[in-house]
């Protein structure tokens, strides 16, 4: 374009300084967003160990929501506090509900839990009598039950609802094993 003395016209400049500042704002904007949403929503962990086996393997990445208001039996959880690192757990238990380990055999208010994903044995540990699980709290437990460190022991016993991180929605590494996780009971 060109004004009335031939020459290119300047608006056509400002047109192209005010597109850079749409771009330019549209991206902090997403940028502020996706922090937040990992900051506050959702966490990306990875798997430090065998204790999940065969469900998720050591270096799986998982995709975890931050916002459960409640946890339920099947969930996957993330929780912090109790060792070193943190433990990524299957909910086996929730409050009011009793657990009993005899003979290898997990029994959630008195009823036997026949579960198809784990491996090894259901070993007492430090569980030798029923408990039931006080409010606010879960009884977890890994998938590979002969080396899990979970609420079987002392050291761990219940957790408080307070102390999970999040609950697992997917895994998202490695990208040949991407998968959506439900829970069982759901």
């Amino acid at each position: 374009m060109h004004d009335i003395t031939g020459s290119p016209s300047r608006s056509y400049g400002r047109k192209g300084l005010l597109a850079a500042f749409d771009w330019m704002h549209a991206l902090v904007v997403s940028l502020v967003a996706i922090v937040l949403l990992f900051t506050f929503a959702v966490r990306i962990v990875a798997v430090d160990g065998d204790s999940m086996l065969p469900t998720l393997q050591d270096h799986d990445r998982l995709l975890l929501s931050c916002f459960a208001d409640r946890y339920d039996a099947g969930d996957i959880v993330v929780v912090d506090r109790y060792t070193d690192d943190p433990l990524i757990k299957r909910v086996i238990a929730v409050a009011g509900d009793t657990v009993r380990i005899d003979n290898n055999r997990l029994y959630i208010n008195g009823i036997y839990q026949q579960e198809e994903y784990i491996i090894g044995y259901t070993v007492q540990r430090d569980l030798t009598e029923e408990v039931t699980v006080p409010a606010g709290c879960v009884f977890v437990m890994g998938d590979n039950r002969t080396i899990s460190k979970d609420s079987r022991m002392h050291e761990i016993g219940m957790v408080s609802c307070k102390d999970i991180v999040g609950r697992v929605v997917c895994r998202v590494w490695p990208p040949n094993a991407i998968r959506v996780y439900k829970n069982l009971d759901r």
